[in-house]
């Protein structure tokens, strides 16, 4: 087979349980046609996988059979997986590079910082969803040794991600004020945030195309 450095031969596969390895998804990816590489980003903190993945096939044909196949059909730990064409305006050509920059869906990562110790996952979603829909469950961690707990939180959207930083930014919650605004980009150059202008370009697109559900 011919291939091609093309987004038309590359699938974007959400709804990931964080326990699923890339193994797994080769494995399972496999048996419908053959796979030429998988990207399958962690967060860079939490070196946990953040529920999505992009699987290049040889060809247009196999990666749009695949979809046929396979969205909202499979069902890997009791959620079912998304299964959609990946446009090139993502940007996903880079898989073919050997950059190490790791490729991200353009959703909106907020750094919240200060949180309660009572405040589980469950309540931060709560929290964050008053304010528009949330992507994935937000992920909690510690920073100065143990002292000091934060999260992140993934919005579908930017407008949302404003309200929110605008509205809870320095205020208390469960008896500690925190900070809520833009994480910093992980593979960014120098103390790149996101939210940027080329973000709200991207995320704008995904939105329109769907690919964010």
């Amino acid at each position: 087979m011919n291939y091609n450095t093309d987004s038309g031969n590359t699938v974007y596969v959400g709804n990931l349980d964080p326990r699923i390895t890339k193994e797994q998804l080769y494995e399972l990816f496999i048996q419908i046609n053959p796979v030429l590489r998988i990207k399958y980003p962690k967060d860079k903190v939490l070196q946990t996988h953040q529920g999505y993945a992009f699987i290049e096939f040889y060809n247009r044909e196999d990666a749009q059979y695949v979809i046929q196949i396979m969205h909202n059909t499979v069902k890997l730990y009791d959620r079912l997986i998304k299964v959609r064409q990946v446009t090139s305006s993502i940007g996903t050509s880079n898989l073919a590079s050997n950059s190490s920059r790791d490729i991200t869906l353009p959703v909106a990562k907020l750094f919240i910082k200060n949180l309660a110790d009572s405040i589980n996952c469950d309540q931060l979603t709560k929290i964050f969803n008053k304010f528009g829909r949330t992507i994935s469950e937000p992920k909690i961690f510690h920073l100065s040794n143990g002292k000091l707990k934060c999260a992140y939180v993934y919005f579908e959207d930017f407008e949302k991600a404003d309200l929110a930083i605008k509205s809870l930014d320095n205020q208390l919650v469960a008896n500690s004020r925190i900070n809520v605004d833009y994480a910093f980009k992980e593979s960014g150059k120098g103390n790149a945030k996101y939210g940027d202008e080329v973000d709200r370009l991207l995320n704008k697109e995904a939105l329109k195309h769907d690919m964010l559900k």
